[in-house]
């Protein structure tokens, strides 16, 4: 398997720690199918979620992300891996900074979503991701809807930090602007959890430049149609009650946002208005360049309660916001738990795309 390992190879002794991490995730798996059935209501919905959520946590608490991504093919790997299994053309776009964008659907639509996957800023793209984006496009297609895909490969932390992620994101949308001279009225940005992150932080970055960053200045009058949160990390912070109240229903788990944070920003460093959407000044929204934000939670994430008070603070300075709520759906459940269109919050992302574009 293709590896999406950046930077130094893993050493000998990686590779055999990174063998018996694999052994105890196992263990864990056995140990929640025993006890699963017993679960109540602490644990996730359905019994298949919740063996494999406790799978993906013990995962990411005993390897370290370069151990991960060691095992995990590359965003573009997975991608080119996914085209051709179902029999679709890829095309991939070099970008400054060493990013790349990645063509889902015709790319010469009328309307374009800059989409930014999540993983902690340190994992891959999933083929979740590809599947998910494939029925969502041809869904808006069916019903009359020109859109395109422009899937940003970003460099993974380790061994990059912030801005990096950013800047790259940053350029997806300016090569879509620039380079393909679409009108920003016709696109899109957005993504989910990390990938949400990213697009609240480019949608700042368009009225409040990071000062790393070239700015992106779009003209007077000429907003974007609209950006998207699903289930957008906007605080790295760890003091909201669904962390501990939905500590077993979810996939992701607090040590790992401690670890995927602290690989982004760089250990020991604060986060900012950029970094942490949440901490951004509340005027800084008021402003924003997008016709429509949409931002989406399942109840029964960790995230929950640091993307609600987010949602509805934000609706205070932007009425535009539209806030939905996925109930008994776990943290961006369409693409990790292969649910696609199915669930509230997919649905509620559908019917938004296709009311504004």
């Amino acid at each position: 398997m293709a590896s999406s390992l950046s930077g130094e190879p893993l050493s000998f002794w990686e590779k055999a720690d990174r063998f018996a991490g694999n052994l105890s995730v196992l263990g864990s798996v056995l140990y929640s199918v025993i006890t699963g059935v017993f679960r109540g209501k602490t644990g996730a919905k359905y019994f298949s979620h919740h063996v494999a959520h406790a799978a993906v946590r013990k995962a990411v608490r005993r390897l370290s992300p370069r151990q991960l991504q060691s095992q995990n093919p590359s965003t573009i790997k997975g991608y080119e891996a996914y085209m051709k299994a179902h029999n679709l053309t890829p095309e991939t776009i070099a970008l400054k900074h060493g990013a790349a964008g990645l063509w889902i659907g015709n790319k010469d639509a009328k309307n374009v979503v800059v989409y930014y996957h999540g993983g902690g800023f340190a994992l891959p793209a999933v083929t979740g991701h590809f599947a998910f984006i494939t029925h969502l496009l041809e869904d808006l297609n069916k019903n009359g809807h020109d859109v395109a895909i422009f899937f940003l490969a970003y460099t993974l932390s380790p061994p990059v930090k912030y801005p990096t992620q950013l800047r790259q994101s940053v350029e997806a949308l300016r090569y879509i602007l620039t380079d393909t001279a679409r009108d920003p009225a016709n696109v899109v940005i957005g993504g989910d959890s990390a990938g949400g992150n990213l697009a609240l932080a480019v949608l700042l970055h368009l009225t409040n430049p990071h000062p790393e960053i070239d700015a992106l200045i779009l003209d007077t009058g000429k907003d974007l149609a609209g950006a998207f949160g699903f289930s957008p990390w906007v605080s790295f912070a760890q003091d909201g009650e669904s962390i501990v109240v939905n500590q077993y229903k979810d996939l992701i788990s607090a040590e790992g946002l401690k670890i995927w944070s602290s690989e982004y920003l760089g250990k020991g460093k604060e986060g900012d208005a950029w970094s942490e959407p949440g901490k951004a000044p509340i005027e800084w929204w008021a402003g924003v360049r997008t016709k429509q934000l949409l931002i989406l939670a399942g109840r029964d994430e960790i995230l929950f309660s640091a993307v609600d008070e987010f949602a509805k603070r934000i609706q205070t300075v932007l009425p535009q916001t539209t806030y939905v709520v996925g109930y008994d759906e776990t943290h961006v459940s369409a693409i990790y738990n292969g649910t696609l269109l199915e669930g509230q919050q997919a649905r509620g992302l559908r019917n938004w795309l296709g009311a504004h574009l």
